[in-house]
């Protein structure tokens, strides 16, 4: 793994609405890397990701992609949202035409789609396993399978950093550890950074490199075994917290004990 920082933030801080929705955070996601961000609702995961993309503009604090201002990395940044709530139901589009949009960029708008286009799109959605259900209607899909049209839509443009925003919204609980091992592969396969918004903590802690513990501040930033120490995972949530991890041969519970690191049980 690389010791390049696609992603450097310092001193970030973000207002929205009268409300500090992130307070001088700072934090570098490294060339390479599988990098988890992990908190509770409202906590300013999903804004980080669009002022990474440049859709939010901070109040104070520097903000490098690919050593650019957010915004000037086209091309390089693929992005999967939570959902893509007006193509569900029965909104006339194909699966194939929702993951061929993310070939339009800044400089191809009011074009047709080529036969190139065409072509990267099918590879994408093979590499995430749907290239059977590329003619039928985005709608009438699963949401596992959605959610995997949304990446390969974020693929099939060529990107160097992947943003995903709760990717695993509406996917059965029973599929999310292969989801997340398919995101695995598609990374060492495409040689892209990962940088995933997620709520399923047992899930993360085991499968990413770096893990990122937001609330409006950063209380955590390294390796993911730390997180399960000193109560860091209470800490960023406020609460006490119970995580079951996944991962090893048999799902178990990580109790942290107010006042203790706690353990595993």
């Amino acid at each position: 793994m690389s010791d390049i920082n696609l992603v450097q933030v310092e001193g970030l801080t973000v207002i929205l609405g009268g409300r500090v929705a992130l307070d001088d955070i700072t934090l570098n996601i490294r060339a390479g890397s599988f990098t988890g961000i992990l908190g509770p609702n409202g906590a300013g995961k999903s804004t980080l990701l669009k002022v990474l993309l440049g859709l939010i503009h901070p109040q104070r604090g520097s903000v490098l992609v690919f050593g650019h201002k957010p915004g000037d990395s086209h091309g390089l940044i693929g992005y999967v949202p939570q959902s893509i709530s007006g193509l569900v139901g029965d909104f006339p589009v194909s699966a194939l035409d929702v993951v061929m949009m993310g070939r339009l960029g800044p400089d191809k708008i009011g074009r047709r789609y080529g036969n190139a286009d065409r072509a990267a799109s099918m590879e994408a959605m093979e590499a995430v396993g749907i290239e059977g259900k590329a003619q039928n209607r985005f709608g009438s899909l699963s949401g596992g399978e959605r959610q995997k049209a949304l990446i390969a839509r974020a693929l099939c443009a060529g990107p160097k950093l992947l943003l995903l925003d709760e990717p695993t919204t509406g996917v059965d609980p029973v599929a999310q550890d292969d989801f997340y091992a398919m995101l695995t592969r598609l990374k060492d396969a495409n040689k892209i950074t990962i940088a995933l918004v997620s709520h399923d903590v047992g899930v993360i802690t085991s499968m990413v490199d770096d893990l990122i513990c937001l609330n409006q501040k950063v209380f955590l930033h390294g390796p993911p075994e730390e997180a399960l120490k000193d109560g860091m995972i209470g800490k960023t949530y406020g609460s006490r917290t119970e995580i079951v991890m996944h991962g090893h041969d048999v799902p178990h519970r990580h109790l942290p004990i107010h006042g203790e690191g706690g353990g595993n049980d």
